[in-house]
């Protein structure tokens, strides 16, 4: 929150200078010309993989914690599983929302970041319906298996994980990402878990 109290130190300080001082003269204006410019820079690697690998890492916790469950009882293994399931619609709107305000890294991944937005809002809304109906769900010896069921594919995290690896095998980003800490972070937690 600094950088945010920050730029509102900063803004209160300009205002206040522009209200003190006169106006600048008009000064006459060229007409406009033809340029071609080179493609804008986008949104830094580094916070870019963050933003992706962030919410990734919750949700990779949140399986982590699913494991065991079992000795505690099915209404222990209904809470952590219906939790989880919460958790991860959380972190794909967490994740979009945070790729969405910061925009693609270049325009060479414009097309990758907009569906990779487009497949995480519409997991996210594959999970609240998942929840719902895991919600439903007596909690006896049958809800393994109807967890199964309802967890069984709508595919959202395949066409998601197939985006964000073309992304990264774009020469230009593998760098960033194979750096960012906590995209190592949450892979490890994938692999203890037993997930990609």
């Amino acid at each position: 929150m600094n950088a945010r109290s920050s730029i509102a130190a900063v803004c209160v300080g300009l205002a206040l200078t522009a209200c003190s001082t006169p106006p600048p003269a008009p000064v006459q204006q060229a007409a406009p010309t033809t340029t071609t410019t080179a493609d804008v820079p986008g949104a830094d690697p580094a916070a870019w993989f963050d933003a992706y690998s962030g919410p990734m890492g919750v949700m990779q916790i949140g399986r982590l914690q699913l494991q065991g469950k079992g000795r505690e009882g099915m209404a222990a293994v209904k809470e952590a599983a219906v939790g989880w399931v919460v958790a991860a619609a959380a972190s794909d709107r967490a994740a979009a929302d945070g790729l969405e305000k910061l925009g693609p890294m270049g325009s060479d991944v414009r097309s990758l970041h907009e569906r990779l937005i487009k497949e995480l809002r519409a997991e996210a809304v594959s999970f609240d319906d998942r929840s719902a109906r895991l919600r439903a769900q007596a909690a006896d010896d049958k809800f393994p298996d109807r967890y199964q069921q309802i967890m069984l594919g709508s595919g959202g995290n395949e066409r998601i994980e197939a985006l964000f690896k073309q992304t990264v095998e774009t020469p230009k980003y593998t760098e960033a990402f194979r750096a960012n800490k906590v995209c190592q972070d949450w892979q490890a937690l994938a692999k203890q878990g037993g997930g990609n």
